[in-house]
């Protein structure tokens, strides 16, 4: 009931009502680099995020490329769009982390909105935050060049306040140049080059492993200049 409680997808429900839920969840754990769940699976169950950092990718079938759609925390729930429609979602769930998970079936929860209106409430502005990330992502694979993709990320996540109080944790904090990557549709050599560059500029370090805002200023700066640079290309190509 406490972990629900904290939740933005239970958000505003009384403690009565989670009292009544929460004995259909059962506690999950999942190594890390294990695959959670594929597109049918995610049409089976909804889970809540306890512990860990969960990636929700897509995959190209030719060549495996992957796209990482959303890079979720404790607190957040999978998969959102199975959970609205019923139906398998071409994405695929892994555990960053060792993870732990509250699973319920989809066709309970889905139960639970058709007869909760604060639940149905708060699961629609969570989708809407959802929503607006992905949004968020085609606008920057569409319109603005690596660089500002990578230095949007690194703002993005920049909030490093607790989980599970409405407040997102640096979920990036100590992923791999090949995560990172996935985030902004690029792969780990480019994405690599323009670290360096970066860490050229004072504006990144690396310790540990971990990569480091030093200037966040100057790396707001650089994302602003990128996406004027680039709006002024594609002003001129249409224009041509």
């Amino acid at each position: 009931m406490e972990v629900m409680a904290a939740s933005p997808l239970f958000a505003g429900i009384g403690p009565a009502a989670l009292k009544q839920m929460a004995p259909a969840f059962v506690r999950e754990s999942w190594p890390k680099g294990r695959e959670i769940a594929n597109p049918r699976e995610c049409a089976r169950r909804f889970r809540l995020i306890v512990k860990g950092r969960v990636k929700i990718t897509r995959a190209n079938p030719v060549d495996a490329r992957e796209i990482t759609l959303w890079l979720l925390g404790p607190g957040d729930g999978f998969d959102i769009v199975s959970l609205l429609d019923g139906e398998p979602h071409a994405v695929a769930a892994s555990a960053l982390d060792d993870v732990e998970t509250f699973a319920v079936p989809l066709s309970v929860f889905q139960r639970w909105l058709e007869h909760s209106e604060p639940l149905r409430i708060a699961v629609h502005r969570y989708v809407a935050q959802q929503l607006r990330a992905i949004t968020d992502l085609a606008s920057d694979l569409a319109l603005c060049d690596t660089m500002t993709r990578l230095a949007r990320l690194l703002l993005r996540h920049f909030d490093t306040r607790t989980p599970l109080r409405g407040a997102r944790v640096n979920l990036i904090r100590d992923l791999p140049q090949s995560e990172l990557a996935a985030l902004i549709g690029s792969v780990r050599v480019v994405l690599g080059r323009l670290v360096a560059a970066l860490k050229r500029e004072r504006v990144v370090t690396l310790r540990d492993g971990r990569l480091h805002v030093l200037d966040l200023k100057r790396l707001l700066r650089r994302a602003e200049a990128e996406s004027r640079r680039a709006g002024h290309e594609t002003r001129g190509r249409t224009a041509t």
